[in-house]
């Protein structure tokens, strides 16, 4: 059985799996698996985000990624820069956009000294 794709992006893909019938969201290292309602409230969730706003009120935090976003548990947060929660945020809206250089990291904002690889 073949999988639909709903959206993809540089570093995600949103898709049916029809063996297990949920809607599935890759993003990164990340994998969210959702019933309908489920998908509809997490992409709400990601659409209203204001990115610049959580980087200002975050700006003495040492991490790299200032966007902290609870993901269900307690224990566990993603944190996001701004070019990522716009990428996902693209993901998440349905459109089928091809996304540009832009959404690709730099290897600074990955945390990646220079010269290493």
């Amino acid at each position: 059985m073949k999988q639909k794709v709903i959206n993809q992006t540089a570093n995600g893909c949103v898709f049916i799996c029809p063996g297990c019938d949920k809607i599935h969201v890759e993003f990164q290292n990340f994998l969210f698996s959702f019933d309908e309602k489920e998908y509809k409230h997490f992409s709400s969730c990601f659409l209203r985000l204001d990115g610049a706003y959580y980087e200002q009120v975050n700006a003495r935090l040492h991490s790299r990624r200032k966007i902290i976003v609870p993901i269900g548990h307690r224990n566990a947060s993603m944190q996001l820069n701004r070019k990522e929660l716009e990428e996902i945020q693209v993901l998440l809206s349905g459109e089928n956009a091809h996304l540009g250089a832009s959404f690709f990291l730099s290897t600074r904002e990955i945390g990646i000294p220079m010269g290493v690889n």
